[in-house]
């Protein structure tokens, strides 16, 4: 077979840039018989990547910006030129010309619950909903990363659940030491214990409440820590930073931008719990990194983090910070619970993996 697959999004960061670039590393590693044609922005930087390049992998230079005129005409030609077999779009943003076979990751539906100022422009929700509903109906099969969404794409767009699989997301592998631990407190100044948060700051993250539930967690349980949030601002919400640096303990507070991988792990790795009072996820790739080193968690209680982190995690009120407050603290006043929750993460954490979602994805291609 002839398989395209659309890596515009892929990166080293956060969320779907990270599941593109892991799964289709995987992939790729483990079929050596069909060809690939893998479309990605900037050809230079992808080739510095630690992709195994062979003889059945062709690089090709697609720079298309998603909702763009150049994506729906530009994007659609250039696919069809290859004469692909089936295409896979790691994201919704399926060209609206593209009519050959192709599958598609729906990774969550968070703009038709919480369509936030992303879509709230009318050209901007049509082109969202037309796109999605193409992307939909139009795919051989879906992929989406958790029972949740598959759940949600079936109430919404009542599609049979034959045509969807669940395909998890995973954790990388990243040596970090008790040095590279140590560098990273001094290089954002952490100088107490602290717990971390890592992801865009955006709406949905409801940083917030977390930044609330911090100063009662400090004024009301004495906690004598920090908050440390790791992640790009969402220009979409330039309002969050700022309401984050009215807090009462905004010194105790770090919003590190955005950090590298090696960083990333190393905060995990240094904290006391991770903490995320999200919304809406479709998974919830940065809990399951931290298990993956032992972290114990303390997040919202849903439906998603409950099938995704199970015993791994301490659960909360995300709209209550008053909840949200008193369930860190439990974590943090109790060493053999915490050490026990710990645990209890860590071997979850094993369940998901980049090897696994990637023979589950060829399976999807071949049937």
């Amino acid at each position: 077979m002839r398989i395209g697959i659309d890596l515009r999004m892929a990166g080293l960061e956060y969320g779907i840039g990270r599941y593109s670039f892991e799964l289709v590393r995987k992939i790729v590693e483990l079929d050596r018989e069909n060809e690939y044609f893998l479309f990605v922005r900037d050809l230079e930087l992808f080739a510095k990547t630690n992709f195994e390049f062979r003889q059945n992998i062709n690089l090709i230079k697609a720079d298309f910006k998603h909702y763009s005129f150049a994506e729906q005409f530009g994007f659609s030609r250039l696919l069809k030129k290859y004469n692909l077999d089936l295409v896979h779009f790691l994201n919704f943003n399926v060209p609206l010309m593209y009519d050959k076979p192709f599958v598609v990751t729906i990774h969550d539906v968070i703009h038709h619950r919480l369509p936030g100022t992303k879509k709230s422009h009318l050209l901007h929700r049509l082109a969202y909903r037309a796109v999605m509903h193409h992307a939909v109906f139009s795919s051989r099969r879906i992929i989406t990363v958790s029972e949740f969404s598959k759940k949600e794409i079936i109430d919404i767009f009542k599609v049979p659940a034959s045509k969807i699989t669940v395909v998890y997301e995973a954790a990388t592998t990243v040596p970090i030491t008790d040095s590279d631990v140590s560098q990273v407190k001094q290089r954002f100044d952490i100088s107490k214990a602290y717990l971390v948060f890592v992801g865009v700051m955006e709406r949905k993250k409801n940083l917030l409440n977390l930044a609330k539930a911090f100063d009662i967690l400090k004024d009301k349980f004495n906690q004598n820590v920090q908050l440390v949030l790791a992640g790009k601002q969402d220009p979409h919400y330039p309002e969050i930073s700022e309401q984050l640096k009215l807090i009462k303990y905004r010194k105790d507070l770090i919003m590190t931008g955005v950090v590298s991988e090696k960083e990333k792990y190393a905060l995990y790795k240094g904290a006391e719990a991770f903490v995320s009072a999200s919304l809406f996820e479709g998974f919830g790739l940065p809990g399951v990194e931290a298990m993956s080193l032992g972290i114990p968690l303390v997040v919202s209680n849903t439906e998603v983090f409950n099938e995704i982190y199970d015993n791994g995690a301490i659960y909360f009120d995300p709209l209550d910070p008053e909840d949200i407050a008193l369930k860190i603290n439990f974590l943090l006043s109790d060493e053999k619970y915490r050490s026990l929750i710990a645990n209890n993460a860590y071997t979850r954490a094993q369940y998901f993996s980049w090897d696994l979602a990637a023979k589950k994805t060829l399976e999807v291609y071949i049937n």
